[in-house]
């Protein structure tokens, strides 16, 4: 039965009250200290808070002087983010080519393009347009009583500087918010003071910045520029984060204290209130249910309860008696402003596809009893999730690791093929290194080695995102053969190819020298992708997508990492005995991939006949302890 009526939902009638109500600023409890793109640059060391603001070289930033920047980087040593002025040599080299003209346009990365092709490159003049100043949490946070931090929590305050630095954290989501830009400072670097590596793998896992990219994203700074080396500079579309190696919730990450996971939940719990109130007063209803049912997953590991709904069950009559099913439902209709399980809204979702985006089993079992339909795709790309038209509510399940609400969708006879999607259920799985899911799916009936509609294999999906997990269990489900190693070491050399999922491929007997172009001409739609792709950059349209196409025919593993700036998988095919000296169709040899960019010095030595270097970076980000002889 059709919906009676059609007047606006209480949730849509509060978000129109709110709507020209003021909105509450973010508190800020300790000033905004940065420093101006001129000082940046002219630095030749990292120095603390203390002594930048005795120079007088800090400013208090206010958004009247023009636009700022948040670095969020990875600390090299305990007490000292870059003793060594590493990272930030490469920050101002990127700045630099910026400033030069060199580099005009930050390109989308491949993640990034493949999920959504709606993100567009970023002009460079729009970083430059305005005096621009830089937030970097050594010289913008007090530091003056800061000791080794191994045994010490950053919450527990010593004096008053200590309790600054406390004010100071508390205030990086509003930080973040005055900041137009959201920069990822993620070099691959040796670290001198422990026998590993630091690459943007460990950015991504480290509880910190992953505290911090998800400030970030709840400020709407929905991307984040990467900044490999000073000509390797992308763009990171932040709705697709959760599928990237090493990502996932702040309290899932790694802290060296491990009570600061505990300690950050107010302050992200604040964050996130604050953003469904924002998206409320824009009448932003998809991204506020987005963000109402997914508090869950971004909370994980944390100890404190998500951000109450803004609205009270008053009157529990829905309009409409026979489309409401058990109060669970209604309640779940009322906060989420639906009439009915058949709706679908703006942002081209069901109720069933949020459902399977909280992952409550019982609230997924309801709305089944009540004919909601398993595999409903959705109906445009998400635009506060980004998954592509047609992803069913399954896929969104396996994504987001709600496997009790996977196993009810798929014992309500959801589709679990992945031929028919972009992302299937078994994709998304392996993509979100879900191994659970995977398992699930395979003792439902699903073969490890199906294929999707661009003939991408799960293994092949799970390579490209560096799932190293997912990989082992679909090994555990398959054989090496079958699953196509060589295949999926393509995969990984334009995504995730970390050094241990390189391993595992060539221990599954993955052809690192492999010179084919089957990899890209497998089913139809691939093929219109490639000929499309390739005409474009030869019309100067040029993307990732489109140059890793335009030189895909005869290209090795080694030059499509050389490409795409995956310099951790360079460094390990190179250290396992890549051969250097192949051409592509286009005659390029791996060596000329590197020109034009500021490759790091182990793989410029490796060009020189020197392996060493590039065997050492292998080791230790296998987690290898080398030793000295």
């Amino acid at each position: 039965m059709a919906c009676c009526g059609a007047s606006l939902t209480p949730l849509a009638q509060h978000a129109k009250s709110l709507h020209t109500s003021r909105a509450d600023g973010v508190p800020m409890h300790f000033p905004m200290y940065t420093v101006s793109l001129d000082t940046l640059l002219e630095m030749t060391k990292v120095e603390p808070h203390e002594v930048l603001k005795a120079k007088d070289m800090l400013v208090d930033f206010k958004g009247s002087m023009g636009k700022a920047a948040f670095v969020s980087h990875q600390w090299v040593a305990p007490n000292h983010p870059d003793p060594e002025f590493k990272q930030m040599r490469v920050l101002q080299g990127a700045l630099q080519e910026m400033k030069m003209g060199n580099l005009q346009r930050i390109p989308v990365e491949l993640v990034s393009e493949a999920a959504e092709g709606h993100v567009k490159p970023l002009p460079t003049s729009r970083l430059l347009s305005e005096p621009l100043f830089f937030w970097y949490d050594y010289f913008s946070c007090p530091q003056k009583d800061r000791v080794s931090r191994s045994m010490t929590s950053l919450f527990s305050p010593e004096g008053e500087s200590g309790s600054k630095l406390l004010d100071a954290i508390n205030s990086i989501p509003a930080y973040v918010q005055e900041s137009s830009f959201f920069f990822g400072l993620v070099p691959v670097l040796e670290n001198p003071h422990s026998s590993n590596l630091i690459t943007p793998l460990t950015w991504q896992s480290r509880g910190w910045c992953r505290l911090e990219r998800t400030c970030g994203e709840l400020a709407q700074q929905h991307s984040c520029i990467m900044v490999k080396s000073p000509k390797d500079v992308e763009l990171m579309a932040g709705t697709c984060a959760f599928l990237r190696a090493g990502c996932g919730p702040v309290g899932e990450g790694i802290f060296t204290v491990p009570q600061d996971r505990l300690k950050l939940g107010p302050v992200l719990v604040a964050a996130v209130k604050r953003r469904m109130l924002s998206l409320l007063r824009a009448q932003d209803l998809p991204g506020y249910r987005a963000l109402l049912n997914q508090q869950h997953i971004l909370l994980r590991g944390m100890t404190c309860e998500a951000a109450e709904a803004f609205l009270e069950m008053e009157d529990p009559k829905p309009a409409c008696e026979d489309s409401w099913g058990s109060s669970l439902v209604r309640s779940f209709f009322h906060q989420n402003g639906f009439r009915n399980v058949w709706e679908t809204d703006s942002g081209g979702w069901s109720p069933l596809h949020y459902a399977a985006l909280k992952g409550e089993p019982l609230l997924v079992e309801e709305l089944l009893k009540i004919r909601a339909d398993p595999n409903q795709g959705s109906k445009k790309v998400h635009p506060a999730i980004g998954q592509p038209a047609g992803t069913p509510p399954l896929s969104i399940a396996c994504i987001f690791k709600n496997n009790e609400a996977a196993k009810l969708l798929i014992s309500a006879k959801a589709r679990i093929a992945s031929r028919g999607f972009v992302r299937g259920p078994f994709n998304c799985a392996a993509h979100a290194n879900n191994t659970e899911a995977i398992q699930i799916l395979c003792h439902a009936g699903c073969s490890p080695v199906q294929t999707n509609l661009f003939g991408i294999s799960v293994m092949d999906g799970a390579a490209y995102h560096g799932a190293l997990e997912a990989m082992h269990e679909l090994l555990s489900q398959s054989t090496a053969s079958a699953l196509n190693p060589t295949s999926a070491l393509y995969n990984a050399a334009m995504g995730g190819g970390s050094a241990d999922v390189v391993q595992l491929l060539l221990e599954m007997r993955a052809d690192m020298n492999a010179q084919t172009d089957e990899h890209w001409k497998r089913t139809a739609m691939i093929r219109t992708l490639y000929k499309v792709k390739v005409l474009q950059h030869r019309l100067g349209k040029v993307t990732m997508v489109s140059k890793i196409l335009y030189h895909a025919k005869g290209a090795t593993p080694l030059m499509i990492a050389l490409l795409t700036g995956q310099h951790e998988c360079a460094s390990a095919l190179i250290a396992a005995g890549a051969d250097l000296t192949p051409r592509n169709s286009r005659g390029w040899t791996a060596a000329d991939f590197l020109q034009g960019h500021s490759a790091p010095e182990f793989l410029r030595e490796a060009f020189e006949g020197r392996v060493e270097a590039c065997q050492r970076v292998s080791q230790l980000s296998r987690g290898w302890v080398q030793l000295e002889l």
